[in-house]
């Protein structure tokens, strides 16, 4: 009994898969109530069981296969993850329950597959019941039939597709099974029932007897419509809100009755034929035949071949199609016509669509045929019309209709109006645009007007037919004009038509296709079925949430075509007699008035119409046709508008437009003084008024209108006048309205306007230009290219000046448009106040060429010689060419030139591609419609051997497709046809094309359907042969996934074949991260996202852990639901949303199977199939994610990498999940150690890394499990070749150590010593040897001895570096067990023995006193951490200081670490340390913490210190500066001189306190630490030196000594070879680094910590990289964060950033160091690299590149050394503009000179690359483009006669020529003179040794002025000597001192001199010439600024302070020589002249 209940005890999926059939039986009926309780479709607890569905259906138990299929029908319905199920679940289905013996069984089986029908999986389920059809078991055939019947009777054809189905009828009405024949019966009888009679073909095969039985069953059902009875889960929602509408909305459905009744084409049902190749050979050779009965057999054969196949596969009939054509067109015999036409219908119709290519070319031709009165022609051709129809529109054959309807012959009018009446009722109402209705409405009325009667009849027919289709309101007032009689005929023919579609009527709601009318089941669906199920399930989806849509009321109302009447424009206005103009004048005007206005005395005149102007308002608006009596009694009654008084005239006018103004007024009234008015534009006194009345009549009815009458009445005039106020007038008119007239007909009249002889007509007329250029743009000038070369420049002209003006917006007509009808937008070509689009291809005048392509001219294109073919060709080009712009109708031009892009003479094809793309050209976008035609010889070519004929038809597509866009390119699969027999050459040409150009069309652009049919061929051509095609198709797969979808792309892939899924697959996952992001519809925010709740699941029976084990993996998204945003799981279920890892309890299970032998022991040489099916299922039931689990056990490494990565990113967050299924994750990568890719070698033992770094934080212990199976196939890869792979295994073991029995690990690598690889037992020893050193002979397992001995069995190996391992490792067991070593390795031979006592001497020799390791207790598992030191003491390395260090070896090679993680290390060396300190004495010997708590009870800690901010103090009062306070009487010292008296003060006291000794020498003892970096010394010398000047006292922060010994020992620390010491040293100062508030502590030991960091790099270049990686690591990553802190790197000097730059660009270079590393490493000296470049000063970066790379270009290093090298400095050169105040032009100037000097052109010649010294040029260039001619200035240190001085001249005169020199106020001649003076000159050994001996003069106390006075006197005796070459080594102080000194004497000289001479030795520029005032007060300013900013101290002026124009040299001292600068600092007394000359000039000018 008490086994009986003990599966209880399991969890509910673990009794689903019990191997006894009652725990099963209670497991699924757990999970049955289960998934009754879930509510969420969503939640992981349904991952659970969507692996078990498919084994309880299948279950070998009936009763328990009876509750499994229970359960799997609530699963289906409820789970969001039952669409993945459906496959294995339908096979197993199919296989073992459809045909049950139990009826209850096969009930449910049907239901489960109705429910995976519900759920949208309709496509799997028919395949597996159509697999189930064919299966040799009768009762499984007749059960699936069974099965797809009810499916269809419920669901519809919509859901289950007739097309599969259907070929299995025949064979299943056959079969020797009576059910099986009845169930097929009652199938054919359901598909009857709702598709009717296009079945009826497919059974025709059948015997008679079954047709009439089926045939009687079908009559039975006649008037019956089928409906459904269920939906799909995306229609149910929709259908119940139907449903609740039906009993308030009647009408509604009645009017929808015939939704459901939409009948199938049969042509649906039909399979293609290939008619082509079943055609007689001699098909066409016989079509051409005298004899008309071979003609005739030809088209009989065809017509026979067209009707047995009535679907046509598509392919090439063009030249079929031309053939019939010819016959319909050429062939005197009506027989044949009749016969062709026919056929030429059979084609369309088989066709289709697709016939849609050679349409446009059949309809003219067909049309212009119905000139024959034959009866049975004439059939024919209304047949083939008819048939040609459904695969075009009337839109895209309306220029042939319309041309037809205007033919002369009366049959052809009649027969293309009764065509047009058939189409019509065959068209929807939404393909006819406004544009074309009135279109065809003018066209009809004009052949409704014909003498004949019956094309009157067939006219009204059409109207009557397009009024029913539009709506009579739409189309009534089109027909304003038309005569009532004909109207009634037009509205008797309208009731009589018959639309014979569906017309797509509005609806307030979209309704499921497969919806019927409401039924009562509908109305509350319970699952989605209305029939009661045997298994009671809970309807959850009927519980969710109906969002409710407001039902949209939006309609297309036909009414927009009608036209409303305005209130200003009545249309039906009709033209007055003068008689009745005359009696309605007498009723509305007082006699007196009518008297006055034709009385001979003008002022009688002047009366009337002054008394008729006042009651002009008075009138009733509302009387018809009271504007037209007004207007024409003013104008009508003698004199009218001829007036001779210019003031009646006036008022005639005002009458006029008042009329205009207040009434409405039509064309008929405008029509009558128009021309009048326009006349009085002339006259002097009253243009203005006719203007204003113009306006006036022009905002009362239409602007163009009035402008077309006055344009075409001025030109007639003789009067210039007239003409050029006429166009002024249209130019205020188009500025006041706007744009509103058609441009066609206004660019005529301005063109005659322009050609006039009349200069002012010509300047009103181009003004006229000017102003329509504003809307026009660039359009307008084409009309005017055939000008006279002056007059199209004074057009230009105009054109140039308005060209690009935004027009004004309109203030006239705005208010009308805004209430004009819609009409009008159609005429006005605006709506509202919008401008127009002026469309540049209706304004070109085009030429019709299709007269000039004569039928002699096609007869020579098509001719035999290729001689004859190429002149016709030649013919062709001349009459495009010469037309420049064609209309595109070119008559059968197109299928001529198709024939001849095929040509097999490649010239031909050549030739005929050229003019092909002449033709897009000249026709624009009208070439579209010849797309069709051409496009396939465009790809013939496309695939051409021949490279010329390719990029000729890529040029052609590329035209056509930009004239006419690409849509046209997308029919009639073309483009799959082509890839379907296509050369290699065309598919990797036209992939590459498609891959171009669909990314950027509009998604819904392309029809779908087209980009569906290259689908297999994109696939098939992903694995193709040809590399060339391979690449591009996969190139190709982005943008059709663009417009396609992954997920539909995906679904084609099922049909492939398994081998090349997966090259496919990896394609569509490499684009698909690429998709454009689609955006959130409109009107639709994103759902929320609602926090995770824990859900406690109930699970029956199950053990109390279990529950909370399921509580815990049940995450859901929460207990409130919220509304269902798609009912619809078809798109969502195949993505596993479910977490990689899922938190379960199943691991000790796993554990338990193991020990107890269930499973397999993971234990195996070589892995076999079952170990990994026993992983797959292992994983499946701890839930782990199924798209993981899909890439996990994937063919393809690249999906191993991809479950790596996610492995990895997932790790942090789910650290728990991770270590519930940790086993399975080492055993999965244990089969990754058996594939052969490295790649996912390393990348798995990075993530073990990862893995087990956070085991090692959380103190997690390995099980016995996870250790067995992991550890022992981990040392296999110990002895792999590749170094990254053996340094991961190692680190991982150490790792391991940490979390298993060490002695565990050591019994495993004991056994690595059996292996048969040498390296493998290598590193095995070397890992004992670690064991033993860090744990004691304690470890050694299962005893020492036997350890012992086995491993001195090694030193005998054949392998060197095994015996020397073994030997390594019994040496250190000698050093810890002593002698006694000998007694437990056991007798060796003499010669092993020799061996091993020669190393333990040796081993003696060299080995350092060490603490004994304690040693371990064999027992003691819980002690698992390796003994570390507290601290680490870092000693004083003497000889490794800054000053001792050498210089890093620039040439050679620094190796580098195969990096894992960069900061790894330094983590697990901070968590050692943690673990260190963690560990506390305990025990007697401990402190007790209380008595210590009391002892620092009152302690303040450091962290307890608070910071006190103070107000800061305003201390800008001190530096401001001095003003003179005047006194209380007024007196005031000048403030002038009191400045000057200041200055000169400070300038004594600094040449009286400054001495050379204090600042060059000594200056350590001032308290300037040695280590710092020289520019901070520098800087701080400067400081210091500007405090002494400002006050004597010393400062105590400068007296202090500045150095910290603690510090530099830490950083010398850095370059020890003790490994140890310097990770130490490195994670200290990495500390300081990281503070923000430690680091400015480094600023001044910056030189020295880069010099040991070099020293250490070049250490490291010298160990194996195994040992280095300890180091590389964490010293790199201190190295970023070093130049990543804000303060730190700015001031490092020149040679330590290239010996830094040196070793960073070598490691980089280094290919070997890149191997197995994935790139991270050099990631990260990149990014220093990157760093370095922005944060050192921009000056010396640049001088350390150029040094570098003069240094290393002679040598023969590394290839990409000098790349990288280069790529920096061209960084740099990027940042010059930006960085250009930052840069100290002299030094790198002076660098650059060295590089030239040292590497000169001549030198680059025998070199194979003169890279660097184009890269050098490139530096100069740019600076020269920065600076300009100011650079001359910086030229100071270099000879003239160098190389880089003739470069820069070059320079700087090329852009002189190009006008490209930067502004500087440097004159030609000042350039000259400083180029001449700068010019210096080698010093002679005599003049070297006099300058020396005068600096020691210098530098002595006592003789310091005289050993300047000395110098002086030798600059002035050597002036072309640069002295700046013995001050490099000085201080800038010293600098500054020398000088100052100089300049005093020069001073003290000038002075002694002749004074009053004027000095213009400031002024560059001084050319003798005056200037005004305000020039020398700027000068003035400008001097005093330079003054006072060097007063101040501040001597670090860049180049953009200091003033180019005065040629003041860069005042920075440390940077250039001062003291070759040509003009001292501005001393008072040059200030006093400058003053003095500024008083004489506003002097002189005052007096002049």
């Amino acid at each position: 009994m008490a086994e009986d209940t003990e599966y209880k005890k399991l969890p509910i999926e673990e009794r689903c898969v019990h191997k006894l059939w009652k725990a099963r039986v209670d497991g699924y009926e757990e999970a049955a109530k289960l998934f009754r309780e879930l509510d969420d479709e969503k939640s992981p607890e349904w991952s659970k069981y969507a692996g078990l569905i498919k084994k309880m259906v299948v279950d070998s138990n009936a009763l328990a296969q009876e509750k499994g299929l229970e359960a799997a029908l609530i699963f289906v319905e409820n789970s969001g993850f039952a669409g993945r199920t459906v496959g294995d679940v339908m096979t197993g289905i199919v296989q073992k329950c459809i045909a049950a013996p139990k009826t209850k069984t096969k009930e449910l089986s049907v239901q489960v597959t109705l429910m995976y029908v519900e759920i949208e999986k309709q496509e799997a389920v028919l395949e597996e019941l159509v697999k189930g059809m064919e299966h040799k078991n009768p009762k499984i055939v007749s059960a699936c039939v069974a099965a797809t019947t009810q499916a269809m009777k419920e669901f519809g054809t919509k859901v289950i597709g007739v097309k599969p189905i259907i070929k299995k009828l025949a064979p299943l009405m056959s079969d020797r099974d009576k059910a099986v024949r009845d169930e097929t019966k009652q199938l054919a009888v359901e598909m009857y029932r709702w598709i009717g009679a296009a079945m009826k073909s497919h059974i025709a095969s059948l015997p008679q007897v079954t047709i009439k039985e089926l045939e009687d069953e079908f009559e039975k059902l006649k008037g019956e419509r089928a409906e459904p009875t269920r939906y799909l889960k995306s229609q149910q929602e929709k259908q119940a809100k139907i449903a609740d509408e039906a009993a308030t909305e009647d009408a509604y459905n009645d009017d929808d009755a015939e939704a459901g009744a939409e009948e199938v084409d049969p042509m649906d049902l039909i399979d293609p034929v290939d008619i082509l190749s079943k055609m007689p050979k001699d098909f066409y050779d016989k079509l051409e035949e005298k004899k008309w009965t071979l003609r005739k057999e030809s088209l009989e054969t065809l017509e026979k071949l067209l009707t047995d196949n009535p679907k046509v596969e598509n392919g090439e009939y063009g030249a079929l199609v031309n053939a019939l054509k010819k016959v319909i067109t050429k062939d005197s015999n009506v027989v044949l016509v009749a016969m062709a036409g026919k056929c030429l219908a059979l084609l369309a119709k088989g066709l289709s669509k697709r016939f849609s290519n050679y349409a446009t070319a059949c309809v003219s031709s067909l049309l212009e045929k119905f000139k024959e009165k034959k009866p049975n022609v004439v059939s024919a051709l209304r047949e083939a019309m008819d048939a040609i129809y459904g695969s075009t529109t009337l839109e895209a054959q309306q220029e042939s209709i319309v041309e037809a309807l205007a033919n002369k012959n009366p049959s052809v009018k009649s027969e293309t109006a009764l065509f047009l009446a058939r189409a019509l009722t065959r068209t929807q109402p939404t393909a006819l645009n406004k544009k074309l209705i009135k279109l065809l409405t003018t066209t009809l009325i004009k052949t409704l007007n014909e003498s004949d009667p019956v094309v009157r009849d067939s006219s009204a027919e059409a109207l009557g037919t397009l009024m029913k289709l539009v709506s009579e309101k739409a189309l009534t007032p089109l027909l304003v004009d038309v005569d009532p009689l004909k109207l009634s005929k037009i509205k008797e023919c309208h009731d009589k038509a018959e639309i014979k579609i569906k017309v797509a009527a509005p609806k307030k709601e979209a309704r499921p296709a497969t919806a019927p009318a409401a039924k009562p089941a509908a109305a509350k669906p319970s699952g989605g079925s209305t029939e009661p199920k045997p298994v009671a399930r809970p309807a959850t989806s009927g519980a969710r949430k109906v969002v409710k849509k407001a039902a949209g009321a939006s309609s297309v109302a036909p009414a927009a075509l009608s036209k409303a009447p305005s209130g200003k424009a009545l249309a039906t206005e009709r033209e007055m007699t003068p008689e009745e103009v005359q009696d309605k004048a007498d009723e509305l005007l007082p006699a007196d008035i009518l008297s006055g206005l034709v009385d001979s005395n003008w002022k009688n005149r002047l009366a009337a119409v002054e008394q008729l102007l006042a009651q002009i308002t008075s009138f009733d608006s509302k009387q018809p046709g009271i504007s037209q009596v007004l207007v024409r009694t003013i104008s009508g009654r003698k004199p009218g508008l001829k007036e001779m008084n210019f003031q009646v005239l006036k008022y005639k006018l005002d009458i006029i437009r008042s009329v205009a103004e207040n009434y409405p007024v039509t064309n008929i009234t405008v029509d009558h003084v128009a021309t009048e008015i326009t006349e009085k534009l002339g006259d002097a006194k009253n243009s203005g008024g006719a203007a204003d009345v113009l306006t006036a009549l022009s905002e009362a009815t239409k602007l163009e209108y009035v402008v077309g009458k006055v344009l075409s009445f001025a030109l007639e005039q003789k009067s210039p006048k007239v003409q050029s106020e006429a166009f002024n007038w249209v130019n205020k008119s188009i500025i006041e309205f706007g744009f509103k007239i058609q441009p066609k007909l206004l660019i005529e009249d301005v063109r005659k306007g322009v050609q006039s002889t009349n200069p002012t007509v010509r300047g009103a007329a181009i003004q006229l230009v000017g102003t329509m250029t504003m809307y026009m743009g660039n359009a307008v000038m084409i009309f005017f290219d055939g000008e006279k070369p002056a007059l199209k420049s004074q057009i230009q002209t105009e054109f140039n000046k308005n060209l690009g003006e935004k027009p004004p917006k309109p203030i006239r007509g705005v208010q009308r448009s805004s209430v004009s009808p819609e009409d009008d937008e159609d005429d006005d070509g605006a709506g509202g106040s919008s401008e127009p689009e002026v469309n540049l291809a209706d304004l070109l005048p085009r030429v019709d060429i299709s007269s000039q392509i004569t039928e002699a001219l096609l007869k020579e294109m098509s001719d035999k010689d290729w001689k004859t073919r190429n002149e016709g060709l030649t013919k062709l080009q001349t009459i495009i060419t010469d037309a420049k712009l064609i209309k595109p109708s070119i008559g059968d031009l197109a299928p001529a030139l198709a024939h001849r892009l095929v040509d097999s003479n490649a010239k031909i094809a050549q030739t005929a591609l050229s003019i092909c793309e002449q033709l897009s050209t000249a026709m624009g976008a009208g070439c579209r419609s010849h797309v069709r035609v051409l496009f396939p010889g465009f790809l013939h070519a496309l695939g051409d051997s021949k490279s010329f004929v390719r990029a000729a038809a890529l040029n052609c597509i590329n035209s056509f497709g930009e004239q006419g866009g690409y849509k046209e390119f997308f029919e009639s699969e073309m483009i799959a046809d082509a890839l379907k027999s296509g050369s290699p050459a065309l598919k990797s040409e036209l992939w590459n094309w498609l891959a171009e150009k669909l990314p950027p069309l509009p998604p819904k652009s392309i029809p779908k359907e087209e980009l569906t049919s290259m689908v297999p061929h994109l696939y098939a051509h992903i694995c193709d042969r040809n590399v060339d095609v391979r690449k591009n198709a996969n190139e190709a797969v982005l943008g059709i996934m663009i417009h396609l979808g992954f997920e539909a792309m995906n679904r084609a892939l099922d049909k492939q074949k398994p081998a090349s899924k997966k090259d496919i697959m990896a394609a569509l996952e490499k684009a698909r991260p690429n998709l454009p992001v689609k955006p959130l519809p409109k009107g639709k925010q994103q759902a929320p996202i609602p926090e995770e709740t824990k859900k406690v699941v109930r699970s029956g029976g199950a053990a109390a852990a279990q529950k909370q084990g399921a509580g815990k993996a049940g995450v859901g998204a929460g207990t409130e639901k919220t509304a269902a945003a798609v009912p619809s799981r078809k798109k969502d279920e195949d993505v596993d949303t479910s977490p990689l890892l899922a938190v379960n309890s199943i691991k000790n299970q796993r554990l338990i199977d193991e020990q107890k032998m269930r499973v397999l022991k993971w234990t195996f040489t070589t892995p076999r199939e079952e170990f990994t099916d026993l992983l797959r299922d292992q994983m499946t039931t701890a839930n782990v994610n199924k798209a993981l689990m899909a890439n996990m056990f994937h063919d393809d490494f690249r999906y191993h990498l991809k479950v790596i990565e996610q492995l990895s990113e997932d790790l942090p967050n789910n650290s728990r999940a991770l270590i519930c299924n940790l086993d399975l994750i080492l055993k999965w990568l244990t089969l990754r150690f058996y594939d052969t890719n490295p790649s996912v070698l390393i990348k798995g033992l990075e993530y073990l890394g990862q893995v087990f770094q956070m085991l090692v934080e959380m103190e997690y212990m390995m099980a016995e499990n996870e250790g067995s199976s992991f550890v022992p196939h981990l040392l296999l890869k110990i002895g792999d070749p590749k170094d990254a792979v053996r340094n991961g295994v190692r680190r991982v073991l150490r790792q391991i150590n940490l979390l298993y029995p060490f002695t565990k690990v050591f019994s495993y690598v004991m056994e690595g010593l059996k292996s048969k690889n040498a390296r493998q037992r290598t590193e095995c020893l070397d890992e004992l040897t670690y064991l033993i050193e860090s744990y004691g002979l304690s470890i050694c397992q299962p005893s020492q001895q036997v350890a012992l001995k086995e491993i001195a069995r090694q030193i005998s190996d054949r392998d060197n570096s095994v015996r020397n391992a073994a030997l390594n490792c019994i040496v250190m067991a000698y050093f810890l067990a002593g002698e006694k070593i000998y007694k437990l390795i056991g007798q060796l031979s003499e010669k092993d023995l020799s061996m091993l006592d020669e190393r333990i001497k040796r081993a003696k020799k060299t080995r350092k006193p060490a603490v004994p390791v304690a040693e371990v207790p064999p027992n003691n598992k819980a002690v698992t951490q390796v003994v570390q030191q507290d601290s680490i003491e870092i000693e004083d390395a003497e000889g490794n200081g800054c000053d001792e260090l050498p210089p890093p070896d620039e040439e050679g090679t620094f190796d580098q670490a195969p990096s894992a993680q960069v900061l790894q290390l330094q983590q697990q060396l901070q968590l050692q340390q943690q673990q260190a300190q963690q560990q506390r004495t305990s025990g007697p010997f401990g402190l007790d913490p209380n008595v210590m708590a009391e002892i620092e009870k009152d302690w303040v800690r450091a962290d307890q210190m608070v910071f006190k901010e103070y107000t800061p103090v305003d201390t800008s009062l001190l530096f401001e500066p001095i003003k003179v306070i005047p006194t209380r009487d007024g007196f005031q010292y000048p403030q002038d001189k009191f400045d000057r008296l200041i200055a000169r003060s400070h300038y004594i006291q600094q040449n009286l306190t400054t001495s050379p000794q204090s600042n060059n020498t000594g200056h350590t003892a001032s308290g300037i630490s040695p280590y710092r970096s020289p520019m901070r010394i520098q800087q701080q010398q400067m400081q210091t030196h500007q405090n002494n000047m400002d006050n004597n006292m010393p400062n105590l922060a400068d007296v202090l000594p500045k150095h910290d010994p603690q510090l530099v020992k830490i950083i010398k620390a850095v370059s020890s070879n003790d490994t140890l010491k310097a990770r130490a040293a490195i994670n200290e100062l990495t500390a300081i680094i990281e503070s923000p508030e430690k680091q400015a502590v480094l600023r001044d030991y910056e030189e020295i910590f880069i010099q040991n960091v070099l020293a250490q790099l070049k250490n490291l270049s010298q160990l194996p990289i195994s040992q280095a990686l300890v180091v590389y690591q964490p010293l790199l990553s201190i190295l970023y964060t070093f130049f990543n802190a804000n303060i730190l790197g700015k001031t490092l000097s020149v040679a330590c950033i290239k010996n830094l730059m040196s070793a960073l660009l070598h490691l980089l270079a280094d290919q070997k160091l890149t191997s197995g590393d994935d790139s991270q490493y050099n990631k990260v000296i990149n990014g220093i690299c990157l760093k370095v470049l922005d944060k050192a000063n921009f000056t010396n970066i640049y001088c350390a590149l150029i040094r570098l790379l003069r240094e290393t270009c002679p040598v023969a290093g590394l290839p990409k050394f000098t790349d990288l090298l280069m790529k920096c400095i061209w960084r740099n050169i990027k940042m010059l503009p930006e960085r250009t105040n930052e840069l100290n032009y002299d030094a790198v100037i002076l660098e650059v000179h060295e590089f030239m000097l040292a590497l000169p052109s001549t030198w680059w010649q025998n070199r194979p690359s003169d890279t660097p010294l184009r890269t050098v040029k490139t530096i100069i260039h740019n600076m020269a483009k920065v600076k300009g001619n100011a650079i001359l200035q910086h030229l100071n240190q270099i000879p003239t006669h160098s190389e880089l001085h003739t470069y820069l001249i070059r320079i700087l005169k090329n852009f002189q020529k190009d006008g490209t020199v930067s502004g500087t106020g440097v004159s030609p001649q000042r350039q000259q003179f400083s180029a001449k003076e700068i010019a210096t000159k080698r010093i002679s050994h005599q003049a070297h040794d006099t300058v020396s001996q005068i600096f020691k003069l210098i530098s002595d106390k006592d003789t310091k002025q005289q050993g300047l006075q000395k110098l002086y006197d030798f600059k002035q005796q050597n002036p072309d000597i640069d002295l700046s070459t013995f001050l490099q080594g000085a201080s800038a102080t010293f600098h500054k001192y020398i000088e100052e000194g100089l300049a005093e004497i020069e001073r003290q000289n000038q002075n002694a001199g002749s004074t009053q001479a004027p000095d213009n030795r400031t002024d560059v520029n001084y050319q003798n010439a005056t200037h005004d005032p305000d020039y020398w007060m700027d000068r003035l300013q400008n001097l005093m600024s330079t003054r006072s900013a060097s007063d101040d101290g501040s001597h670090m002026l860049d180049n953009k302070v200091a003033d180019e124009n005065l040629c003041l040299n860069s005042m920075n001292p440390q940077k250039v020589s001062l003291i070759r600068r040509e003009k001292p600092e501005l001393s008072p007394n040059r200030l006093q002249h400058i003053q003095a000359k500024l008083a004489q000039i506003k002097k002189e000018n005052h007096a002049q």
